[in-house]
């Protein structure tokens, strides 16, 4: 799979998780874990990663930072910023870094 390709997978499933927080809008950023789809590069994986709010609103402040399985890293185009017993958070290397910036604009 192209990088291209990876970074618009990765870009889906970023909308559709902004959605999921637009959404939980009313709920306190102190609740409990919310369900969060992990925003791999792989469009056939359907694994939900727990995280609260307050966490994915950290995650989210930084455009070239994903949220994703801890198997699902892909070092050709991120490396590990920090790791949870939930979930790890990535950073975009690259073209897949140049396409999360410019998808948040």
């Amino acid at each position: 799979m192209s990088e291209d390709a990876k970074a618009r997978n990765e870009s889906f499933f970023r909308e559709v998780n902004e959605r999921i927080e637009h959404v939980s809008a009313a709920m306190p950023a102190r609740e409990p874990t919310m369900e969060f789809l992990c925003e791999c590069d792989d469009l056939q994986c359907h694994e939900m990663l727990s995280v609260t709010r307050a966490e994915y609103e950290t995650v989210r402040a930084d455009t070239t930072h994903f949220l994703v399985h801890a198997e699902h890293v892909d070092p050709a185009i991120e490396h590990v910023v920090h790791t949870t017993e939930r979930f790890v958070v990535v950073e975009k290397e690259g073209e897949a870094a140049h396409e999360a910036r410019a998808d948040a604009e």
